[in-house]
């Protein structure tokens, strides 16, 4: 296949699902003003490699694994920094010297309730990476678990797990007493 044969081939595939990747590395990474540059990588990446994708492999599940991957690094990346970081509030922030005006880090995931209703942005930050990967591409990507499996490169009971353990985690924050009560607030508001 000549290279523009195989340009015009990867544009025509990624397509139909790319609506699909935006909204997975959304709610995958951890600073939601980070997932258009995973995205960018991943496809980038994807692009580079496509002369290694198989046609009888499913191209969904081929780009859910590179978003997937990107994501997590990106997520790796942004850890090791805030580690390094804590936050101030803007008074204590003046006391140092830095002007109540000078830009506050946030803490990791902050942003995430633009995106999703603050209760299941919530609920989702305690999940590890994997556990959001897998229950997301459940969810959203609606993949069996095989081909979440062969997507993450963990074992089919590794899914099962991950799948059982973020489900328990989702409902308890979302159904305990906490989630209740910020479920409550948000309908009163």
């Amino acid at each position: 296949m000549s290279e523009t044969a195989a340009s015009l081939r990867f544009l025509a595939l990624l397509g139909p699902i790319e609506g699909d990747l935006e909204r997975y590395c959304r709610r995958l990474i951890w600073e939601p003003q980070e997932a258009p540059d995973a995205l960018q990588n991943a496809v980038m990446r994807a692009f580079g490699a496509f002369d290694r994708y198989r046609e009888d492999a499913s191209f969904r599940a081929w780009m859910l694994k590179i978003v997937t991957r990107e994501a997590f690094a990106m997520n790796r990346r942004h850890a090791r920094i805030a580690r390094h970081e804590f936050q101030l509030e803007p008074g204590e922030l003046a006391r140092l010297g830095g002007g109540a005006e000078a830009e506050v880090n946030p803490v990791p995931g902050a942003a995430l309730g633009n995106i999703l209703e603050p209760p299941l942005a919530a609920a989702l930050k305690t999940l590890t990476d994997t556990e959001r990967a897998v229950l997301l591409l459940r969810a959203m990507g609606e993949m069996r678990y095989r081909e979440i499996a062969e997507a993450l490169e963990i074992p089919l009971g590794s899914v099962m797990g991950n799948l059982s353990r973020a489900r328990q985690k989702m409902r308890a924050r979302l159904t305990g007493p906490a989630g209740r009560d910020s479920l409550s607030k948000e309908k009163c508001l």
